[in-house]
């Protein structure tokens, strides 16, 4: 499973997404909300309170009015208080009478006569708010037995400072829209890769085992896009493994049966010519029981190769180990390779330590694994040429290495040698050597590991080397 280093997790960019958005949000809301109060100032406070100020004008000039009701009423007196309702200026305070005609009036008074019904309606519209519109306050009194009308009047004008207030839910509301905004954008690149990786993930699932993901971010997305490429190249590969797995077995199923047939053609034809003993002379029956025994033999050689990877590769074999001279067992197997690799002119040179070497192993399984190997490199070196057979010995293994020139091979013909019915020579050119099944390398193979030891393989320019340990018997 590949490991990447993180430059930030996922969770910590998370984290940091949701402190950023908490904060921009904040801080928008906040620019919003002033942007605002620019265009609707609150001025609700400002022009209740400049009402309250005209109906307390309006009420202490009253109080103060009811003293002048009487005939010597003093002129003076009445005009300081209107002057004093006007509070020097900020307010218009007026006395009328039944007509509008303005008897007393504040400094800042202007008007000589005033609508009387008008500064009613006024009065009664309470509640207006609109800048610049007049507050008026009426009261009836009596001036020198006669009846007049106190009025105190003022605009409703925004004071500085009165800003609108926005609503605390309308507030809240602003803020969550803002944040979703804001978390929106800030994971649309953390979700678009999700979905990228959602539709490779689906690629790979409908058999496109050729999709490859980006990996650029170093978090565990990009960790989980990593391993998702590293499933698809080993499922790519154990796909191209069981095709050529497959393929093998076809050909297993057609070289065997070739294998099979002719040699069992040519003891029927051999066993049919012997019936008419008639027709035949001694040194032909001779001649035809000779190759009726060795086409038999190879017979027995394709279905032993098959029975013993069988047994093998299910894992029942039990081995029966005893001390053997692999000294001594190298020097037989050669003097039997011998006349054929002459027929081949192939000569075998022996490089063997003069003292005995002896390891613990199954005798019979040995042999065969040695026998392949043997037969492996004398079948596959070029005539006229020289096998090579070296016994080594190391503190704690022993190594028997078989060396030949031959046809050189590819790099992915080299990693298939050991695969189960593989050939690297796909060509049947009639060889005297029995053709075999692609087993024997495998069964040596599998022999090696059967007695802890092991099977290398090794090729340069057309020379090979298996070079085979096995542990010693110490």
């Amino acid at each position: 499973m590949p490991k990447r280093p993180f430059s930030v997790t996922l969770r910590v960019k998370l984290m940091l997404t949701f402190v950023g958005c908490l904060l921009l949000s904040t801080l928008t809301s906040t620019l919003l909300e002033r942007v605002y109060q620019q265009f609707q100032p609150n001025d609700a406070d400002n022009y209740d309170s400049i009402r309250r100020t005209v109906n307390e004008r309006l009420a202490k000039l009253d109080k103060e009015w009811a003293a002048l009701s009487g005939p010597g009423s003093d002129e003076r007196t009445a005009a300081s208080l209107v002057e004093e309702a006007g509070e020097g200026g900020e307010l218009r305070a007026y006395v009328t009478d039944e007509s509008g005609r303005v008897l007393f009036r504040s400094s800042e008074a202007l008007e000589s006569k005033l609508s009387l019904y008008e500064l009613l309606m006024s009065a009664k519209q309470a509640d207006n708010r609109q800048p610049g519109a007049a507050y008026t306050a009426v009261l009836p009194a009596q001036y020198r037995d006669q009846a007049v009308y106190l009025i105190v009047s003022s605009k409703l004008v925004p004071q500085p400072g009165n800003v609108y207030e926005m609503n605390e839910m309308f507030r809240f509301l602003l803020f969550v829209v803002l944040f979703v905004l804001f978390f929106y954008a800030l994971t649309w690149r953390k979700m678009r890769q999700i979905r990228y990786i959602n539709r490779g993930l689906n690629d790979i699932a409908h058999g496109e085992l050729s999709v490859r993901l980006a990996t650029n971010s170093r978090d565990e997305l990009g960790l989980v896009a990593a391993n998702i490429n590293s499933m698809a190249e080993q499922l790519a590969r154990q796909q191209e493994k069981e095709r050529r797995l497959e393929k093998s077995k076809m050909d297993l199923i057609t070289n065997v049966s070739h294998d099979l047939r002719t040699p069992l053609t040519s003891v029927i034809g051999y066993l049919n010519l012997l019936m008419n003993p008639v027709q035949t002379n001694a040194a032909e029956r001779e001649r035809y029981l000779t190759s009726a025994y060795n086409k038999a033999n190879q017979l027995k050689k394709l279905i032993d190769d098959l029975f013993e990877y069988t047994r093998l590769s299910g894992g029942e074999t039990k081995l029966e180990r005893r001390k053997i001279d692999i000294h001594h067992l190298l020097e037989q197997l050669v003097s039997e390779f011998e006349p054929i690799a002459e027929q081949r002119q192939i000569a075998i040179e022996c490089r063997l330590p003069p003292a005995p070497l002896y390891v613990l192993a199954d005798a019979e399984k040995l042999v065969r694994a040695l026998d392949n190997l043997l037969m492996n490199a004398v079948k596959y070196s070029v005539a006229p040429g020289r096998v090579t057979v070296t016994l080594s010995a190391y503190p704690k293994r022993a190594a028997i290495e078989f060396e030949n020139e031959g046809r050189p091979i590819t790099k992915a013909q080299e990693e298939l040698l050991f695969e189960r019915f593989y050939k690297a020579d796909e060509s049947r050119t009639g060889d005297s050597l029995p053709d075999g099944a692609g087993l024997g390398l495998s069964i040596a193979h599998n022999i090696a590991g059967l007695h802890g030891g092991r099977l290398a393989f090794r090729h340069e320019q057309g020379r090979f080397v298996f070079r085979l340990e096995l542990p010693l018997n110490e």
